[in-house]
């Protein structure tokens, strides 16, 4: 007997959908800023400021506000930065690369 089911090409095959990874990063995203959260809220009060020669008066909830957003900017730039340079390395390896294959084959 023969089946009228066929399989399917691979055009008509569905994509492999990636994985989810939701709730382990819902339960890390908890771990890092119900701390932060609390270190914040505990701070209350005012306190001096100095940095570079400047000071100033400011709530201290503030102040670590603001360095936690200076920090997860800075660690997006830092990332960015870090993929660009792994990026144009590769892509330098695999330009000697040629170069060698080329010069390789007319040598020889």
């Amino acid at each position: 007997m023969t089946s009228s089911a066929h399989s399917p090409t691979p055009e008509q095959q569905p994509a492999p959908r990636p994985p989810r990874y939701g709730f382990l990063t819902l339960i890390m995203l908890v771990a890092v800023v119900a701390p932060v959260v609390i270190l914040i809220v505990s701070n209350t009060d005012s306190g001096a400021i100095a940095w570079a020669g400047w000071e100033w008066e400011a709530p201290r909830w503030l102040v670590l506000s603001a360095t936690f957003v200076a920090g997860m900017i800075g660690g997006k730039l830092f990332g960015w930065l870090w993929r660009s340079w792994l990026r144009r390395r590769r892509r330098l390896a695999d330009q000697r690369q040629v170069v060698r294959r080329v010069a390789a084959g007319q040598g020889g």
